[in-house]
C-alpha cells in the first residue's frame, strides 16, 4: 500500500471512530441486531446485483466469441472487485483483472475490451439513477431554494452527460482519441503515448460493439438497470429490518446519493468513513435518524467485506491454478 493510501486509509478509519463515538456504540450495536438474520437476505439480494452484473458482461462480447461459463465468470468478476475494493485504484484495476483473470480463455485483447465496455455501460446506468435520484430529491424533499437550484443544474449536467454519450454512440465520435491528441501537448504526454494504443483500441471496440451488436448492447444494458434495481431493492431491506419503513422514492434517492459519495471519494480506500460521513449527513437532512444512516452503513460494509473475503479466496484459487 502507498504512502497516499494509508494517509487516506488512515483518515477514513478516524473519521469513522468519530462518527460510531458520537452516535453512541450501544444504538448502533441495538440497530446492527435488528437486521439479524436479515443480513441473510441482504447477501442474497447483492449476490442477485452480482450476477445481474455478470449476465450483462456476457453480453458484453459479440455473439461469435466462445466464453467461459457463467460461473467461472461470476468468479472472476468477484475476484477482481476483491481487488478494487481494497485499493485507492478501484475500478481502474478491478476491470483490467476480469480479462487478465480469464486470458486463458479470453484472449486479453477481447477481454479487456468486453470489460471496460460492461464498465461504461454500468457507469450509464448509474448516472440514470442518480440524475432519478436527484429529481426525486428536488420533487419531494423540502430543500430551501439554493439547494434546490443546485441539485436541478446537476440533473441537467448529469442528463447532458448522458446524451452527450448516446450521441457519441451513434455517431461514432472517437472522444477519446481527441482527448488524447489534446494531452500529447502536455506534460502528460510521456503517459498518453505510451497508453494510446490500448486505450484507442477499447474506444474503436466500443463503437464497433454497439454498431454491430446493437440488439446485445440493449440487452447489456438492460441488466445493469436490474442490477441497479436490486441496490435499491437493499436499502430498502436493511431499513426496514431496522424498523424504518421508507418509499421507494427514498431508497431511489439514498442509492443515488451513495453513488455521489462514491464517486466522490474514489480515492479511499474501501471508502472507509466516507460511506458512513455520507450517510449520517443524508439521514440527518431527511429526519430519518443518523443511527439508521450510519447503520445502514455498517451494514452494507459487511456486506462488502463478505464479498470481498469470497473475492480473495477466488483470486487465491486462480493463483493456484497458474503455479500448477
Amino acid at each position: 500500500m502507498r504512502k497516499v493510501e494509508i494517509v487516506f486509509l488512515v483518515l477514513g478509519l478516524a473519521l469513522f471512530v468519530i462518527l460510531l463515538d458520537r452516535i453512541g456504540w450501544g444504538v448502533i450495536l441495538a440497530q446492527l441486531f435488528d437486521v439479524g438474520w436479515t443480513f441473510l437476505l441482504v447477501l442474497l439480494v447483492s449476490c442477485a446485483r452480482y450476477a445481474a452484473r455478470t449476465v450483462a458482461w456476457r453480453y458484453a462480447f459479440a455473439a461469435h466469441h466462445d466464453l467461459p461459463g457463467f460461473g467461472e465468470m461470476f468468479r472472476a468478476r468477484l475476484a477482481a472487485q476483491a481487488l478494487g475494493y481494497l485499493t485507492i485504484a478501484g475500478p481502474l484495476l478491478s476491470e483490467p483483472a476480469k480479462a487478465t483473470l480469464l486470458r486463458d480463455q479470453v484472449p486479453l485483447k477481447t477481454g479487456l475490451g468486453g470489460s471496460l465496455l460492461e464498465a461504461a455501460a454500468y457507469s450509464v446506468t448509474s448516472t440514470i439513477i442518480m440524475v432519478a435520484g436527484l429529481i426525486v430529491g428536488v420533487v419531494w424533499l423540502g430543500m430551501d431554494e439554493t439547494t434546490r437550484l443546485t441539485a436541478w443544474l446537476l440533473v441537467a449536467l448529469l442528463a447532458a452527460l448522458f446524451l452527450l454519450l448516446r450521441w457519441l454512440l451513434a455517431h461514432r465520435a472517437h472522444l477519446l482519441a481527441g482527448l488524447l491528441n489534446a494531452l500529447a501537448h502536455t506534460p502528460l504526454r510521456r503517459w498518453t503515448e505510451r497508453h494510446r494504443p490500448k486505450l484507442e483500441n477499447a474506444e474503436q471496440q466500443l463503437l464497433d460493439f454497439y454498431a454491430r451488436n446493437t440488439r446485445r448492447f440493449r440487452l447489456m444494458f438492460l441488466w445493469e438497470m436490474v442490477s441497479q434495481f436490486f441496490a435499491i431493492l437493499e436499502i430498502y431491506i436493511i431499513l426496514a429490518a431496522m424498523g424504518l419503513w421508507v418509499g421507494w422514492a427514498d431508497a431511489l434517492f439514498i442509492e443515488a446519493f451513495s453513488k455521489g459519495v462514491t464517486t466522490l471519494f474514489f480515492f479511499v480506500p474501501g471508502r472507509v468513513g466516507t460511506d458512513e460521513g455520507g450517510m449520517v449527513a443524508l439521514f440527518k437532512l431527511l429526519r430519518f435518524g443518523v443511527e439508521h444512516g450510519i447503520s445502514l452503513a455498517l451494514v452494507q460494509r459487511l456486506r462488502g467485506i463478505f464479498w470481498a473475503a469470497v473475492g480473495l479466496a477466488f483470486l487465491a484459487r486462480y493463483t493456484v491454478r497458474r503455479a500448477e
